[in-house]
């Protein structure tokens, strides 16, 4: 039970309910023990007198008011159980929703999508199987065979010994069964959550699958790994499936030893009739106790399983959350200091320094440019404003406050971000704009996309703004999706915008006039761009070079144009290059 521990919290705050169907599965038991006993005396007293109808009908009517009374009652203990089992499912289900969303990007690196939705889906419901069914059945299970046990052995001591002697050897087969099965279960959630990761990977990336004619190869890495599952569903069938002829030839024995020893005895006159039939009742109603105890031994070696894996999730402490119990709630202004920041990545001999000594001011309403090579720290950096990652050394501060100090929500709701890349819901387009500030006004919105100059394609659409958006925005461009995500920045009217090489998908003459829009929209406000092209930031207030991980020049473009070192390189390359463009 250890790997359900993790879990029992979103169990215990239904124990009312569970007791009662606890309860509800003890009176049904009583009920159902009685039969037998009326079929005993029925027996005998057909055996004795012959048909009587008046009694018969009236032992008749006794056996089915205990059968109403058994079915009623088992139909409370199922909608009990079974219906609270759902709720845990439900809630098990949110709070990995909530946790997930709680997590930092370190943890997304370490897993893939489809084995997350694999827990999400398939390990929760093997979770409210066992304790739904499961535990169902194993509650009326243990209590029929302890109340037929007692039973019996007041019948007949030595048929009983031979009935309980006989049905522990499937429990003990069921534990080393079990375990085996717990192993295997274990691997094929695992390698089904493989197969959803490689078929969202598939689904999600089928333009470049299809330039690359990669259809084939895709195809068979994709048979690949669902071969393996295949393998591990027919292994475990196969442990599960060696369950049921064990239960078979159990009862089979126990059968016919008490058929033999049974009809013996009242071929002697030590029992009568009607008690042999009444262990043939009772022995009939072990039968699906048994097999029911095998069924919640299966659920529980799958629940143990996927508990361990959702656990896994639910545990998870993330890396990047308010540091203290009362975190600073703080309305950005807009003035931020790096101070000595440094960044590092793995272990020992294996660590690499991304960023170090780090150091800039940049003050409210400044408009400050990050420059640099491929790979040399621009992103990195700016993911540190809004917390994405934490300085390995060195600290950030907002509005002279250490922003691990301050609440987390506060300091992202004064961030306006537009990433590399650009991620956009399967939405309308005025959902994905809307998408930070659900209660903006019309005329705001028009606003957003007349600076993002998105307004001058949203006409264009199907349905306007109201066009549904495809998966990841597949069906817009990758100009029109930045331009997007800039619309969703602006809108959210925040204190510090930042924008890392948002326009690197937009034609120069949109590009210039986007930026001719957000120069007005910046007015006031702390922007940092990050960009490839010079002419992007040539207008900033002040400029930072980044090289191999350090600021390597800074200050304003005309200043660092006269020092003539990497920076000036950079504008005569791109004037160069322009001019060639045009030439």
């Amino acid at each position: 039970m250890n790997q359900l521990r993790a879990l029992w919290p979103y169990v215990v705050r239904y124990r009312t309910r569970f007791l009662v169907g606890l309860l509800a599965s003890i009176i049904a038991t009583g009920f159902a023990v009685q039969i037998p006993q009326m079929l005993r005396i029925i027996v005998n007293d057909i055996n004795a007198r012959g048909i009587v109808w008046t009694d018969l009908t009236h032992s008749v009517l006794i056996m089915v008011g205990f059968s109403v009374a058994d079915g009623l009652f088992r139909f409370g203990q199922r909608i009990l159980i079974m219906g609270t089992a759902h709720q845990v499912e439900n809630d098990i289900r949110e709070g990995m929703f909530k946790r997930l969303l709680q997590l930092d990007q370190k943890f997304y690196g370490e897993h893939h999508t489809g084995d997350l939705m694999t827990r999400v889906t398939n390990d929760i419901s093997s979770i409210r199987q066992f304790y739904g069914p499961g535990v169902s059945s194993m509650a009326s299970a243990i209590l029929m065979i302890v109340t037929a046990s007692a039973l019996m052995m007041t019948t007949n001591a030595t048929l009983a010994s031979i009935v309980l002697l006989l049905l522990p050897v499937v429990t003990v087969l069921f534990i080393f069964v079990g375990a085996r099965m717990r192993v295997i279960f274990r691997k094929v959630q695992d390698l089904f959550g493989e197969v959803s990761s490689r078929a969202q990977e598939n689904f999600s990336g089928i333009r470049t699958i299809k330039a690359y004619t990669q259809e084939v190869p895709e195809t068979a890495e994709f048979l690949r790994v669902n071969e393996r599952f295949r393998v591990q569903n027919v292994k475990y069938v196969l442990l599960s499936g060696l369950l049921w002829p064990i239960i078979s030839l159990v009862m089979g024995t126990i059968g016919a030893l008490v058929l033999l020893i049974g009809g013996r005895a009242v071929a002697a006159g030590e029992m009568t009739v009607g008690d042999l039939v009444l262990f043939n009742g009772y022995l009939a109603a072990l039968a699906w106790p048994v097999v029911a105890l095998g069924w919640t031994v299966d659920l529980y070696q799958q629940a143990a399983s996927a508990a361990g894996r959702l656990g896994e999730v639910l545990q998870r402490v993330p890396n990047i959350k308010d540091e203290s119990e009362n975190p600073i709630s703080l309305a950005v202004e807009g003035s931020i200091s790096f101070r000595n920041v440094g960044i590092s990545v793995g272990d020992g001999g294996t660590q690499r320094s991304i960023l170090h000594d780090v150091s800039f001011e940049v003050q409210k309403g400044q408009t400050v440019a990050i420059v640099g090579a491929t790979g040399g720290g621009k992103t990195t950096l700016v993911n540190l404003l809004s917390r994405v990652q934490d300085p390995t050394s060195g600290s950030v501060h907002i509005d002279g406050h250490d922003i691990r100090s301050v609440a987390l929500a506060s300091l992202r709701n004064g961030i306006g971000y537009v990433p590399q890349d650009t991620f956009l819901f399967s939405v309308p387009v005025r959902d994905n704009v809307t998408f930070g500030r659900p209660d903006a006004n019309e005329a705001d919105v028009q606003q957003a996309l007349l600076i993002s100059r998105l307004s001058n394609d949203v006409v264009q659409l199907p349905q306007g703004i109201d066009t549904l958006v495809g998966e990841r925005g597949v069906t817009l461009s990758g100009g029109q999706k930045q331009r997007t995500a800039i619309a969703r920045a602006v809108l959210r009217n925040p204190a510090i915008l930042v924008l890392d090489d948002a326009l690197s998908s937009v034609d120069t003459h949109t590009a210039a006039q986007i930026l001719e829009g957000l120069r007005t929209f910046r007015a006031g406000r702390t922007a940092i761009l990050i960009a490839q092209r010079i002419a992007t930031v040539r207008e900033a207030d002040v400029i930072i070079v980044l090289h191999e991980g350090t600021i390597a020049e800074q200050g304003s473009h005309t200043e660092l144009v006269s020092l003539n070192g990497r920076y000036a390189a950079m504008y005569k390359r791109e004037q160069l290059a322009d001019a060639v463009d045009n030439a």
